[in-house]
């Protein structure tokens, strides 16, 4: 999977979740009120990743003018700890290596904002 579809997968599911669980529990329990007590309540928080990803590069060599370079991120799934990257062995004249790194970010959200669209 790719680093900006684990993002954007979790924050999506994240907020359809939190709407959801609102929409439910709307009589016994305040999810994210936006008001409370005609008071507004908006807090920041933020949502953090902590991902391995591998950053793999390929070369094709070619003509002297034409090299093909490549290079992709993709998060290290829970059993791919060792390496889920896989090439096709082809007899052309090519190289590829990857690296394993990790990362971690925060991303604010703010999950009683409304959004007025004009």
């Amino acid at each position: 999977m790719r680093l900006s579809e684990l993002i954007e997968e979790t924050l999506s599911e994240i907020a359809i979740g939190v709407k959801s669980a609102k929409e439910k529990s709307r009589k016994v329990l305040a999810i994210a009120p936006g008001t409370l007590n005609d008071k507004l309540v908006a807090e920041i928080t933020y949502i953090e990743f902590d991902v391995s990803i591998v950053v793999a590069e390929n070369s094709a060599a070619g003509s002297s003018n034409e090299k093909g370079l490549g290079g992709e991120i993709k998060v290290l799934s829970v059993g791919g700890l060792g390496g889920s990257f896989s090439s096709k062995s082809d007899k052309s004249d090519s190289s590829s290596s990857q690296l394993s790194h990790r990362i971690t970010f925060k991303v604010p959200i703010c999950m009683s904002a409304e959004f007025n669209v004009k």
